[in-house]
């Protein structure tokens, strides 16, 4: 058992299937929480996660390194007023040191819809704002390396399904590492509750990678090209790899079937079916997609497969599609 520092247990998919993600601010993946609590402690975590409100006990004298300490649970409730996880102390001190900073969250996979309570995360996560849907969940990330790994998790939807990585986002006080755990819940795979937790004191912050960079040189030098990535399944954007075409109406509550101009939404589906048949690129000369003021931009793009995932001659899961904006 750990003495005089926070365990963060997490309880997304109920409490017969929690697990430890963190030792203070130390990532753990998915350690098993009867090996790491003792049997004496759990009835705390239990009455907390069912109370939903913070459990304080002096606990008795014994033989284990807690004899006499006290102890804290603490539920972390998410947006859908459902425990997503507690912290959890054990110290000798009068009053625990202050907890990690983190944040449940919900993803709904249908409409993308990532909402999460960010006030245990400081200031400088974005306080006066808790909802993102679609593409915007990646306006500030710096790095994360395993964004189609948890693209593809979504939409499989497979019941049981688990995500656990880092993530390095951009704040006003610099860079941050966040330990980003999720899994999607038996009732709904297709709805996943998850925590994000502040890990930047043990695990530093990492810059872009050489690709991310290489892209940007390649943007930088090209104005006027533009790229994303959208998925096979639905053709929905799933980030952008440069800045977003300006004046391009893809944020917030735009619902993403409205984007391309209806007539041509032909045109997508059959550059779809090609990449998805094995083709190597298809172009789209002259596609029209929705403006900010109402009006249409028109864009030539061409799509290409998104390497990704195990080499077994499966269709591709995403695609990678490089626009240009045509002048007016």
């Amino acid at each position: 058992m750990v003495v005089g520092d926070w365990l963060l247990i997490e309880t997304f998919d109920g409490l017969e299937a929690a697990s430890v993600l963190a030792v203070g601010s130390a990532p753990r993946q998915w350690k098993s929480l009867a090996r790491t609590l003792p049997s004496q402690l759990l009835p705390m975590v239990v009455e907390a996660y069912e109370r939903r409100a913070p459990t304080v006990r002096e606990l008795p004298r014994s033989r284990h390194a807690w004899s006499r300490g006290h102890a804290h649970a603490i539920p972390l409730v998410g947006p859908s007023d459902r425990v997503h996880g507690l912290h959890f102390w054990v110290g000798q001190a009068n009053e625990p040191p202050r907890r990690p900073r983190l944040a449940p969250f919900v993803l709904d996979g249908r409409s993308r819809r990532f909402e999460m309570c960010t006030a245990g995360l400081g200031p400088a996560f974005e306080p006066e704002r808790s909802v993102w849907v679609g593409a915007e969940m990646f306006t500030n990330v710096e790095r994360f390396d395993g964004a189609l790994d948890l693209a593809a998790a979504i939409n499989r939807a497979v019941p049981g399904s688990r995500w656990h990585g880092d993530i390095c986002v951009r704040t006003p006080i610099g860079l941050r590492t966040g330990l980003l755990a999720a899994r999607n819940i038996t009732a709904d795979p297709r709805r996943w509750h998850g925590l994000i937790l502040d890990i930047t004191d043990t695990v530093p912050p990492q810059g872009k990678s050489f690709e991310a960079t290489t892209v940007d040189t390649l943007v930088n030098a090209n104005p006027g090209l533009y790229l994303a990535v959208v998925d096979t399944a639905h053709v929905r954007l799933i980030r952008w790899i440069s800045t977003p075409v300006p004046g391009l109406r893809w944020s917030g509550a735009t619902d993403e079937r409205t984007m391309p101009h209806p007539d041509d939404r032909a045109r997508i589906l059959a550059a779809r079916t090609d990449i998805l048949s094995g083709s190597p690129s298809h172009t789209v000369a002259g596609l029209r997609l929705v403006a900010e003021d109402g009006g249409w931009l028109t864009v030539d793009a061409e799509v290409s497969p998104l390497p990704y995932g195990p080499p077994d001659a499966a269709p591709p899961e995403f695609a990678l599609v490089r626009m240009e904006l045509r002048p007016d």
